[in-house]
Order: C-alpha cells, then sequence, then structure tokens
C-alpha cells in the first residue's frame, strides 16, 4: 500500500511538471501574458530600446503571430479577420465559405490566399510572406472520404491572407464539418 501512495503521488508530480508549460500553446489574446508574449523578455526589451525605431524582428523564442480568435463558420456563410470576427453572409465578409462546384472551398472575397500547408506557424514571418504569390482563387476542400478530389485544406492547413493594403494574416484550419479555423495577426513591436 505505502509504494502503491508513493507511485500515485509520483505520477501526479510527473504529470504536472510535464504538461504545466508548454511555449509552443498560443496564448489568447489579451491576459497577463500577453505583453510578454509580444515583447519578449526584459533583455529583449532593453536590446529594442538601445538599437531605437521599430524593432524588425522578435526574439528567436517568440512567435510573430498572435491567435486573436477562433471561429466556426456555417456552411454558406463568411466571416471577417478583424474584430468583431463577425460572422457574416457568403458574400459580405473577408473570406466565404461554401460550394465550389463538387465540393466545398475558402473563397476569397476582400483578400488574396497563399495555401501554406501544413506548417509550424513560429517558423512563419510577415516578411517570408512578402515573396510569396497570393491569388483570389478559392482553397477547396474535397469530400471526406473522397478518391478523385484532392483536399487541399486538411486540419492544421495553414493559409496566408493578404489584404488589399498589404498586411498578412494566417488562418488554421481546425475542421472542415463544419469549418473552424484560428485566426492570427502578427506581432509588431513598437519602440519608442
Amino acid at each position: 500500500m505505502k509504494n502503491l501512495l508513493k507511485s500515485i503521488a509520483m505520477l501526479s508530480l510527473s504529470m504536472t511538471l510535464f504538461n504545466c508549460n508548454n511555449d509552443q500553446e498560443p496564448l489568447p489574446g489579451g491576459g497577463a501574458l500577453a505583453g510578454e508574449q509580444a515583447y519578449g523578455s526584459a533583455n529583449d526589451r532593453h536590446s529594442a530600446l538601445v538599437g531605437g525605431g521599430i524593432v524588425s524582428h522578435l526574439p528567436t523564442q517568440a512567435n510573430a503571430w498572435r491567435l486573436t480568435q477562433t471561429l466556426t463558420v456555417p456552411y454558406e456563410k463568411g466571416f471577417n479577420l478583424l474584430s468583431p470576427y463577425a460572422i457574416t453572409a457568403a458574400g459580405a465578409g473577408d473570406i466565404s465559405w461554401g460550394s465550389y462546384g463538387c465540393y466545398s472551398a475558402l473563397k476569397p472575397v476582400k483578400v488574396a490566399f497563399h495555401n501554406l500547408g501544413i506548417v509550424e506557424i513560429h517558423t512563419i514571418t510577415p516578411a517570408s510572406l512578402a515573396a510569396l504569390p497570393f491569388t483570389q482563387g478559392a482553397i477547396a476542400n474535397a469530400p471526406a472520404g473522397s478518391a478523385f478530389w484532392t483536399n487541399y485544406m486538411p486540419a492544421k492547413t495553414i493559409i496566408a491572407c493578404k489584404t488589399p493594403a498589404g498586411k498578412y494574416y494566417l488562418i488554421e484550419v481546425l475542421g472542415d464539418d463544419p469549418l473552424k479555423v484560428n485566426i492570427y495577426h502578427s506581432v509588431r513591436v513598437l519602440v519608442q
């Protein structure tokens, strides 16, 4: 019995230590840690102050993107990439979700797309997106179990969006029935 209690205590301690801190998980848009995520550590801020001006890159351990919203989009509807992140009529938002021939697709309305595929968000920088070709083409989602059509947006696909003003946003596809996406905005650090 004594060994069993020791084993349970060690297992609980191990689970707590291994699962309580994952630096790769996205943080919500607000909260106490949002400032630290955007600005890095005190040493990073000091280095930025010494250089002056706009910091063009974040520290390597920081992410250039901040999760701002998770949306579930009904079929034949659209959504916006900026607050209030409204679900809209199909052609009224920034992006539309609905039928495209024989299958469903994300269709750009006010933005252009580049399908990055399944990549880690922390490896993408806004500067790296500037060299990519963006199009107004739809990104198709094949029907489940289809042997004929390719699914160009499986779960974990990252889609870069570019506005006419030249701003970049990322969409992470979480699921397609119903469509569920994470919207990421770039983190820009201004030092005065």
